[in-house]
């Protein structure tokens, strides 16, 4: 299989982050919030029974979309975006806001800033009046909850902030294996 391929399989996957994240949030015994608790609250041992999962997921889908993106090329620039919140992706999980909340902090922002303004270079790039308009979304969202003006929709900013780029990128990673396949069968 070649990159370009790979690429957009690894991108084909990441709406299952959302999957992951919401059988996360289900399990949380007490109350837990999509709308106010943030997403680093379910890698917290206290507060989920899930913690490790949630951790690891930021593992795998922060490295599923660094390559992902490093080989599929959607852009310089938005290359660069893309694999910035991969690796901060990959960063927060290995550093869950109760055991270390600091250098959480300080490795979870570049997701923020990075995933949406890679989602708007990508939607532009591709042409795509909604995923660009879905990165606009994530910009103001990430703003909002970066500067913390609306801390009882911390957790709704967040996601997004996010899920647009999980969901967006599935898109097009189908879309891609789809056109390529329909190359070969033509």
């Amino acid at each position: 299989m070649d990159a370009p391929r790979v690429g957009a399989v690894l991108r084909a996957t990441q709406p299952l982050y959302v999957v992951v994240e919401l059988l996360v949030a289900a399990v949380v015994p007490g109350p837990y919030s999509l709308v106010r608790s943030t997403i680093s609250e379910l890698g917290v041992a206290a507060v989920s029974p899930g913690h490790a999962v949630i951790n690891g997921a930021f593992v795998l889908f922060g490295t599923t979309l660094a390559l992902g993106a490093l080989l599929s090329r959607p852009g310089r620039t938005a290359t660069v975006l893309w694999v910035v919140a991969g690796l901060s992706s990959i960063a927060t999980g290995l550093a869950p806001l109760d055991t270390a909340p600091v250098a959480h902090l300080v490795v979870s922002a570049p997701v923020f800033l990075a995933q949406p303004v890679a989602l708007l270079l990508t939607g532009l790039a591709a042409r795509s009046r909604v995923a660009a308009g879905l990165g606009v979304v994530g910009v103001v969202a990430s703003v909002l909850f970066l500067v913390g003006v609306l801390p009882d929709l911390a957790g709704l900013l967040e996601r997004l902030a996010l899920w647009p780029g999980y969901v967006v990128l599935g898109v097009l990673g189908v879309r891609t294996l789809a056109r390529a396949s329909a190359a070969r069968a033509g």
